[in-house]
């Protein structure tokens, strides 16, 4: 554990330390799982990156906004599920999408190819495939470790639609993976 986190949890709070401190800390924690989180929305590593900084600039100018510090990884993905939504309804983001359709641009690699099994890779491309309102509850869910109620939180509705999203979220995959990925 690094010299901040070990004074941010001697503390007890985010907030005795300096803004740049946090936003250290806050980068070191959170950063490749906010990128990949953020990846799952928008589909590509560059605009990942964008929108990371993005996320990053927002989360500094506000870090004094944030009363409770536990409930930090929560406000870190509400502002990041926001930037990413922002810009999926950008312009930008359609000109984006319709050049790499042109380009035809593909990001499998061979190093891609043999970290991942064939099934989890499917699983994967399925998920992106899905709308982002199914996609961002079962992300949260199963790799983010989000409760019901913190998901509900984070994208402002209630705890019976992300069950009911998760739940239609899960039909759709095993309809387009022709067998049972999610068996509760």
């Amino acid at each position: 554990m690094n010299k901040l986190a070990e004074k941010a949890e001697s503390v007890g709070h985010f907030n005795l330390l300096t803004k740049d401190e946090s936003i250290e800390q806050i980068m070191d924690t959170y950063g490749e799982e906010l990128k990949r989180f953020i990846f799952t929305y928008v589909k590509n590593r560059s605009q990942t990156d964008d929108i990371f900084q993005e996320v990053l600039l927002t989360v500094y100018r506000r870090l004094d906004t944030l009363k409770d510090s536990r409930s930090l990884k929560n406000w870190l993905y509400k502002i990041t599920a926001n930037k990413c939504k922002d810009y999926l309804r950008s312009p930008i983001h359609r000109l984006i999408v319709w050049k790499e359709e042109i380009t035809e641009n593909t990001n499998d690699t061979p190093e891609r190819a043999v970290v991942m099994s064939e099934r989890k890779r499917e699983l994967i491309e399925a998920i992106l495939k899905l709308p982002i309102k199914y996609r961002e509850v079962l992300i949260l869910q199963y790799y983010k470790e989000f409760s019901i109620k913190e998901i509900s939180e984070l994208l402002n509705v209630n705890p019976s639609t992300v069950k009911t999203r998760i739940m239609r979220a899960k039909e759709k995959l095993r309809q387009n993976m022709r067998g049972d990925i999610f068996d509760d």
